[in-house]
């Protein structure tokens, strides 16, 4: 287990020891130096590096983790000035993904974003050798830092054209659902605020849950049990807080599943504090809002199990004036409470507002008119002597054709727009719930 000292200019060290221990790394010291910014060079300050400098002596250390994001230039100095290895917090992000990238566009990913991430400190360790200070970027040689700047630039470029076409072949399998009547559902929310659980209950996918950090990675999708009408599930790659551009440009193939959702469940922990809970949604609405303009969102509070009822009451006050227009439910993936009320809101997103009723003959065309019609509406039926009484709930620009099928199928008594109450369906198809999902 390797032994970290964290230096950091906030108190607030509880997130980074939450990464630290998704790694399995042990903090033995943290060193605050409090600061409205960092020092331009040094990151805590010289007279402060002095102090630790020869506090440390006495310690086995192996890494030096920074709270915080370091320039080039506070890089170097901390590295040369410790003699040591030193990681800022999103190098220690990047590590995590290191480590839970399996699928081989996760891996492309991650490598990219580490990519992006050393080449200014590459730029910087270059600059520095031949100022004539000490040269060698992770140890390296002048020579071998020179040689990994140009094969990393080259790396990265390649990366990048893969992961374009990962993109595209993605837009194409979207379209290709939508045409197919499908509905796309994409769960987003701070990293380890239960998506992959939520996900499990909803789709019996079989996702991978961690109370670790960043345990979901590579986009999962579903189709969503237990409620009729073809939607399918997207899982994807948590937020954090304070991450770079290029890390978030890293994984646009994988948040594009987001982006291009007809609904968006924003997730969060609702078991967590009031001031970490708005935190965690202020940062996952700014990731989100520039990206998907007007799309409908529902932020989704989870983990309610562990809550009071004048806590669930509280987190509905406090939350209302951060996440207006969208509407807010309360569930929990464990005990399964609230779900319901989720099904029924996912449900509307398919927009089948136009109801038509119809009286059709038991005939072998009748059935497969109606099985073909399931693949882009919903249908119930219930058999009355020789004839089924027939609903169908399509959008309204579907109807006019779909009115067109049941005539010529032989359908009589054709109402359109009649709501009423839904009825029981006696002899359905049954459904497993996840044919002729184009996943």
């Amino acid at each position: 287990m390797k032994k970290v000292v964290i230096f950091s200019i906030s108190e607030d060290t509880e997130e980074i020891r939450a990464l630290l221990q998704t790694l399995g790394m042990e903090v033995i010291k943290e060193f605050v130096q409090n600061r409205s910014r960092p020092h331009r060079e040094s990151f805590l300050g010289p007279g402060r590096t002095d102090e630790i400098l020869k506090e440390m002596e006495e310690m086995e250390v192996d890494l030096i983790v920074v709270n915080g994001v370091l320039k080039p230039s506070q890089h170097h100095f901390l590295e040369m000035k410790f003699q040591m290895e030193c990681a800022d917090r999103t190098g220690v992000i990047l590590r995590i993904f290191t480590d839970h990238a399996h699928t081989p566009e996760a891996i492309a990913q991650v490598t990219l974003a580490k990519l992006r991430y050393e080449l200014p400190f590459l730029r910087e360790w270059i600059h520095k050798s031949k100022s004539g200070d000490r040269p060698g970027f992770l140890s390296g040689g002048a020579y071998a830092t020179d040689v990994y700047f140009e094969h990393a630039k080259t790396h990265a470029r390649r990366i990048e054209a893969d992961l374009s076409d990962v993109s595209k072949q993605r837009e194409v399998t979207r379209t290709r659902r939508r045409e197919k009547g499908y509905s796309l559902v994409s769960l987003a929310g701070y990293t380890n605020a239960g998506k992959s659980a939520l996900m499990n209950k909803l789709c019996n996918a079989g996702v991978e849950v961690d109370d670790r950090l960043f345990s979901t990675l590579s986009t999962t999708t579903r189709r969503i049990s237990g409620i009729k009408g073809n939607i399918l599930m997207s899982d994807t790659v948590g937020f954090i807080k304070d991450l770079p551009p290029d890390l978030i440009n890293a994984f646009n193939s994988t948040l594009e599943e987001i982006f291009d959702a007809d609904l968006i469940l924003l997730i969060f922990d609702a078991s967590e504090s009031d001031d970490v809970v708005k935190s965690k949604l202020s940062t996952s609405l700014k990731i989100l809002l520039p990206k998907i303009e007007n799309r409908s969102i529902v932020v989704i509070g989870n983990k309610i199990d562990l809550l009071s009822q004048e806590s669930r009451d509280g987190i509905t006050v406090l939350l209302k004036p951060i996440i207006q227009p969208y509407d807010l439910i309360l569930i929990s993936s464990v005990t399964g409470e609230g779900l319901d009320r989720l099904r029924e809101r996912i449900l509307m997103v398919q927009g089948h507002t136009c109801v038509i009723k119809a009286e059709m003959p038991l005939t072998d065309a009748v059935y497969s008119l109606l099985s073909r019609l399931r693949s882009s509406a919903e249908v119930s039926m219930r058999v009355i002597g020789r004839h089924a009484a027939v609903i169908v709930r399509c959008k309204p620009e579907d109807s006019e054709r779909i009115v067109g099928w049941l005539n010529v199928a032989g359908a009589a008594k054709i109402t359109t727009n009649a709501e009423s109450p839904e009825m029981p369906p006696e002899r359905e198809t049954p459904s497993s719930g996840n044919e002729g999902a184009p996943l």
